[in-house]
């Protein structure tokens, strides 16, 4: 009953917020901003905690805490850059929230960063919020719609070519696979969403599509076994999946002796919420629609 009513609740006021954005832009700005503040503030200022979501853990996953993530990626990033003793960071966040994402932790430790997503209203907010919090921190906050074709030429017109990225998220919900692929920088660090549906073994992502929207379901982004092959090829290595079965970490070739080398066959997981006769049904059903399955 709590979470239904909650849902109407928050229907109800998206749809109220609807209403006044079509009459005023500029009243519905002044109504969303300010609770996007409390919001973050109130993410901000909340404990790490520290539950894990799965077993058949590796070594990193001891390292994990959540506070401004979606899950427990703060942990594990503060290990990597504590490993390569990274004091000043170059980012790149493509999708996230304004109160969650997987950069705002380390914000203070931020030399240049970009933010991308396609969301007006979650640009705006974190537009507004960052121009408080961190008003000489050199930030930028876009609204793109970014698939294969552009990334890079996105991210030229942010960064110049001798500014090395130290950390890139890709969490799109869709078409996670394609960027990666196609992406022409070398960043050190690269966390990647997977979809632990798909299982272990098999290589593959939903096919390609420029426009795809994420409609909440399990068909979306790509299998682990994918990436991590897709990974080897562009000179990165696996080093990290946080316990919720969301996330991936690769560093570069240089990196590499700093760190343990996972086997994502061997680490791959499943989050303990759900039983094995769940996780065997969604996968059949989504091993049923239309795939690009990888050599």
């Amino acid at each position: 009953m709590g979470l239904k009513l909650s849902r109407k609740i928050r229907n109800l006021r998206n749809i109220f917020l609807l209403f006044i954005k079509e009459k005023s832009l500029f009243l519905h700005n002044i109504i969303i901003i300010p609770f996007a503040f409390l919001k973050f503030l109130y993410k901000k200022s909340k404990k790490k905690t520290y539950k894990k979501y799965s077993e058949n853990l590796d070594n990193i996953n001891n390292f994990e805490f959540k506070k401004t993530s979606q899950n427990n990626e703060d942990g594990i990033i503060q290990h990597i850059f504590n490993k390569i003793n990274l004091k000043k960071v170059n980012f790149i966040e493509l999708g996230f929230d304004y109160y969650e994402n997987n950069s705002l932790n380390f914000l203070s430790k931020a030399n240049k960063g970009l933010f991308i997503d396609s969301s007006s209203d979650k640009v705006l907010k974190l537009k507004s919020i960052l121009k408080l919090i961190y008003p000489l921190k050199d930030i930028d906050i876009i609204s793109e719609f970014v698939d294969k074709d552009n990334l890079n030429s996105i991210i030229k017109n942010y960064f110049k070519k001798d500014q090395e990225i130290d950390f890139l998220s890709i969490d799109i919900d869709g078409n996670d696979y394609y960027l990666f692929e196609n992406l022409d920088l070398k960043p050190k660090i690269i966390c990647i969403e997977y979809n632990f549906w798909f299982g272990s073994k098999i290589k593959c992502s939903i096919p390609y599509n420029k426009n795809f929207l994420w409609d909440g379901s399990i068909y979306s982004g790509a299998s682990l076994n994918s990436l991590c092959s897709l990974a080897k090829k562009k000179g990165y290595h696996l080093i990290a999946l946080e316990s919720n079965c969301v996330n991936a970490f690769f560093v570069r070739s240089d990196l590499k002796d700093k760190f343990e080398i996972i086997d994502n066959l061997q680490s791959f997981r499943t989050p303990i919420k759900y039983s094995n006769d769940e996780i065997i049904s969604r996968n059949d059903i989504l091993l049923k629609n239309k795939l690009t399955i990888f050599k």
